[in-house]
């Protein structure tokens, strides 16, 4: 299924560790934790409970609702999740680095992209023929705009050794020309790309002034792949926004639906 990104916020990363009331840190024998979670505390756990056995959990509600049902003795959650099972924390802000922040994104079914703030976020996976100087020349048409690129990461395709796609965020919107004429431009050099979306990020270094979008058909049908008719279900600006949003994954027991905010990657400050 095909998702947009509409929006996105970074949080800091800090954990509670709770146990059920009236249980105190001789009483833990077993604690569960998401594995990303169990990580990210990692050291704070050999310090501080360096006999506990850790259980695999599959979120941060999920490590609280098996002590809610007195599966383990201690999970890694949040405060929100804790109050929701009605746990007591032996310790608050917990996390090894204390400068950590994970990055997440609202996603949805394709629809219209947020309005151009001047201060937008773009996002695009390219796939590029394994050939020598043709990454370089694929980023190059956004470097010679003047557009900032913030992301570049790299995931194999799967269906052929030695290929990869290059999922891509730029500084801007669609809507900015220099934006649309990079992919445009990107378009002719890969074998294939696909919008995943432009939203709004706050104030941001390298937006292009605001224009109108005079990107070529290209382009257009790029932007026009996302926009449903007004009465298409898979259409979000058809449904509130709260029926496309869900709790972050580890501050909600809540199941995740076809939308919802997702962790993206994990920054530093």
């Amino acid at each position: 299924m095909r998702l947009q990104v509409f929006a996105e916020t970074t949080l800091d990363v800090t954990f509670s560790i709770v146990v059920k009331p009236g249980r105190n840190a001789a009483d833990v024998r077993t604690l569960a934790a998401f594995p990303v979670a169990a990580a990210q505390v990692r050291q704070w756990l050999a310090a501080h409970l360096p006999a506990a056995d850790l259980r695999p959990a599959y979120s941060n509600a999920d490590a609280a609702r098996q002590v809610a049902d007195g599966l383990v003795d201690a999970a890694v959650t949040s405060p929100l999740a804790a109050a929701r099972w009605g746990l007591a924390a032996l310790a608050d802000g917990v996390v090894d680095e204390s400068n950590a922040r994970t990055r997440f994104v609202l996603v949805g079914r394709p629809g219209p992209p947020p309005a151009r703030t001047g201060a937008d976020r773009t996002s695009a996976v390219l796939r590029i023929d394994n050939q020598p100087g043709a990454l370089v020349a694929a980023l190059a048409e956004f470097g010679i705009r003047g557009i900032d690129l913030t992301r570049i990461e790299s995931r194999p395709t799967r269906t052929e050794l030695g290929t990869y796609l290059f999922f891509v965020d730029c500084v801007g919107h669609i809507d900015d020309e220099a934006v649309a004429e990079a992919l445009k431009a990107v378009h002719r050099r890969c074998a294939d790309v696909r919008y995943l979306g432009s939203w709004p990020t706050g104030p941001a270094a390298g937006a292009q002034p605001a224009l109108v979008d005079e990107a070529s058909r290209t382009v257009s049908r790029t932007a026009g792949q996302t926009r449903a008719d007004p009465g298409s279900p898979g259409r979000p600006g058809g449904a509130s926004m709260s029926g496309r949003l869900v709790l972050l994954r580890h501050a909600s027991p809540m199941a995740t639906s076809s939308a919802g905010w997702i962790p993206c990657r994990r920054e530093r400050r």
